[in-house]
């Protein structure tokens, strides 16, 4: 799976579940509860770039890189189901 799939993903996955999101460039970030998840690859280069997972985070993902203190998970349907089960 590429990125580009991945963001189509969690637009999918936001239109279903009736939230925000903003595409920023190519990129894809959505407003789940008090979390942001976003699509994250090894490079985060380009659309054709190779999926990692949706990293799930409580600080906007500016810059798109992997931190360390997110969790990353395989789904956009899972990262935005951990995200309202986390949230109060």
């Amino acid at each position: 799976m590429t990125l580009e799939e991945g963001c189509l993903s969690l637009k999918l996955e936001c239109a279903l579940r009736d939230l925000g999101f903003v595409e920023v460039q190519w990129r894809v970030i959505a407003h789940a509860g008090l979390f942001f998840v976003s699509p994250v690859g090894f490079y985060n280069f380009s659309l054709n770039d190779d999926l990692l997972g949706f990293q799930l985070s409580k600080h906007c993902p500016v810059a798109m890189e992997i931190r360390a203190d997110c969790k990353i998970l395989p789904t956009a349907k899972r990262a935005l189901d951990l995200a309202f089960e986390l949230s109060p």
